[in-house]
């Protein structure tokens, strides 16, 4: 017996409702239920299950109209669903495209040609040419492949400027500081030169002792000490006996090598570092130097003039004695320099003029 016309409105029906859930148009990953409810209304029809949302004792007989309502629904459900999709898949494309207008303009380069192709996708958008889209997006890729690359190879290049910048400076550093070692080394060199020739220009030549300048720089700072310390400080003149008689016998050959004798004698007797032992001027020489009381001094001289008595020269005869007078005073309480000279002068004179080789005491 063929089938009811009914019987057959019923499948077609079932079969519309099931295909619609064997074909979703909306995602159903977070909507479960959204497409199910078609297949239990395809039962409902082909086998008279009750359909979804009503009860049992509802089911007598198909509810073609609550099916009808409900299909309505759904596919109202899916249009929303998709014009909303589609609305926000239209912002998410303006925002990549004014992304990409964004660092096209910041780019720079290719800007004409990448500008042009997202004003024709905006317009394309429009108009839902998806095939025109993608051509376009494929063409705008490869643009902009294209300029990244172009300006990659830009930023190599000019890291390796850079870098050769770098290391130029870094060789021209080092070679500042093998130079400043070098210049460091001159200008210490150069201060001890200059020290040296300072040292130098305060010895005497002949006799290497301090000369007449560095002994009146030392008489003020010896007095100046002396004062502020109250330590007795005593200058000693000495004076060569017969000096000129020396040179006009031996020569100033002969006169120097007494000079230098003398002043070698003189340096072994005053050996205290504080001691300051100078040349005067021609034979004479003098000695500042810190004594606890005269007879100190009067000590030290008589040994100089015992060992100078003794000593003989090659360049002069083997009986030639050489002699020195000397005069010696202490600083007085008003810590005068120049005064102290004047009162050792005078001794050392009346010691000359007294018979020589003899010391005498300032008044």
């Amino acid at each position: 017996m063929p089938p009811e016309p009914n019987d057959i409105l019923l499948e077609a029906l079932a079969a519309v409702f099931r295909a619609m859930s064997f074909y979703p148009l909306i995602d159903t990953s977070g909507t479960s239920t959204f497409y199910s409810d078609y297949e239990d209304w395809a039962r409902h029809f082909l086998n008279g299950t009750p359909p979804p949302g009503l009860a049992p004792s509802a089911a007598s007989s198909p509810r073609t109209g609550d099916a009808q309502l409900f299909f309505r629904e759904r596919r109202l459900a899916e249009q929303t669903h998709i014009q909303h999709r589609a609305r926000e898949y239209s912002a998410l494309v303006q925002d990549l495209l004014e992304t990409l207008r964004d660092a096209n303009a910041a780019a720079g380069e290719s800007a004409g040609s990448v500008d042009t192709s997202l004003q024709r996708i905006q317009t394309l958008l429009t108009t839902n040419a998806v095939d025109q889209l993608r051509a376009e997006f494929a063409g705008m890729a490869a643009q902009l492949r294209q300029s990244i690359a172009s300006q990659q190879a830009t930023l190599e290049r000019q890291l390796g400027e850079l870098r050769q910048r770098v290391e130029a400076a870094e060789q021209e550093r080092e070679q500042f500081e093998v130079e400043a070692r070098t210049l460091g080394g001159s200008i210490a060199d150069l201060r001890q030169a200059l020290a040296d020739a300072r040292e130098q220009m305060q010895l005497d030549p002949l006799t290497q002792l301090y000369n007449r300048g560095a002994f009146d720089a030392a008489l003020v700072r010896y007095t100046d000490i002396a004062v502020a310390s109250g330590q007795i400080l005593a200058l000693i003149l000495l004076d060569l006996d017969n000096f000129k008689a020396i040179n006009d016998r031996y020569g100033h050959p002969g006169g120097d090598k007494v000079l230098s004798a003398f002043s070698d004698l003189l340096s072994r007797t005053f050996l205290r570092a504080d001691d300051f032992v100078a040349r005067y001027g021609g034979e004479e020489f003098a000695v500042l130097l810190s004594v606890n009381d005269a007879a100190q001094i009067e000590r030290l001289v008589e040994g100089l003039f015992s060992r100078l008595r003794e000593l003989r020269l090659p360049q002069l005869d083997k009986n030639q004695m050489i002699t020195c007078s000397g005069g010696y005073a202490l600083l007085q309480s008003n810590g005068d320099g120049s005064a102290l000279v004047e009162r050792a002068d005078r001794a050392l004179y009346r010691a000359k003029r007294d018979g020589r080789n003899r010391l005498y005491a300032a008044d």
